[in-house]
């Protein structure tokens, strides 16, 4: 009896040495994954581009607000659904990506980034744009792909230096004439959306080389005022779309209008 209690209490003690070496194990391997994280992190913060992609995040962390030099800002594919106001703190910011979260909007202080050239916030649930969207004086690309965006701020129309605008699988139901005040917008992507018309005040994008308007509204029709802007090339709609004549001319031209 005092044999069989003697080899259970060494079996015991073998099974506690291995679980016990099995725990540290994995705290090891815990400690250094977030070591390895804290340090990509600090290591990032020291320079101008600081990628927080797909790190699980429900909020931006504070030492972000912290680095006035970072001029690149990841945080794709996170959890966020909001973005701190303190984002406008970040003066020498020119890239932001949010893109693939769960945002519904974005924050006023957004118009204080003087120096921002792209925005991204494609892949998100964001209804409208704040107003301040038009201190975005740099801005050169914004893409907003995949929101629930209903129309557009009528600030859209002090983005003067705007190349770039995609708006593919919205809401949008109406763009304000403002648009047409964008002088260097030269490709415009409205596929997926809910509008009807194209508002006259396209003719002022003078610089407009490729306009997307594939399933961008049912029945929509487009202004005569298309065919003075000398530099459009790429013209995508739909066989329902609704295109004046002159159009039809231009593309025996330099004109090229695709049917989807």
């Amino acid at each position: 009896m005092k044999k069989l209690l003697l080899n259970d209490r060494i079996i015991a003690f073998h099974y506690l040495r291995i679980m016990f070496r099995l725990i540290s194990c994995c705290f090891l391997l815990l400690c250094a994954e977030a070591c390895v994280g804290i340090k990509d992190f600090k290591y990032t913060q020291e320079g101008t581009v600081v990628n927080l992609s797909r790190r699980g995040l429900t909020s931006i962390p504070n030492a972000v607000f912290e680095n006035k030099n970072i001029k690149v800002l990841r945080l794709y594919g996170n959890e966020l659904d909001s973005i701190s106001e303190r984002i406008g703190e970040l003066v020498n910011l020119e890239k932001l990506y949010l893109g693939k979260n769960n945002l519904t909007a974005l924050p006023e202080s957004i118009g204080k980034l003087k120096k921002l050239k792209i925005l991204s916030a494609q892949y998100n649930e964001i209804v409208s744009l704040p107003e301040s969207l038009g201190g975005l004086d740099q801005l050169n690309q914004l893409v907003l792909n995949q929101n629930e965006l209903t129309g557009l701020p009528a600030s859209i129309g002090d983005l003067k230096n705007l190349e770039v605008l995609e708006l593919k699988f919205n809401r949008i139901e109406n763009l304000p004439k403002e648009i047409g005040n964008c002088e260097n917008l030269q490709f415009i992507y409205l596929n997926r959306n809910f509008l009807t018309e194209i508002p006259e005040e396209i003719s002022q994008l003078t610089r407009l080389r490729e306009l997307y308007l594939s399933g961008a509204g049912p029945l929509l029709n487009v202004p005569e005022s298309i065919c003075s802007l000398r530099y459009l090339e790429i013209l995508e709609i739909d066989r329902s779309t609704a295109i004046p004549p002159c159009a039809l001319v231009l593309q025996t031209n330099r004109l090229k209008i695709i049917q989807r």
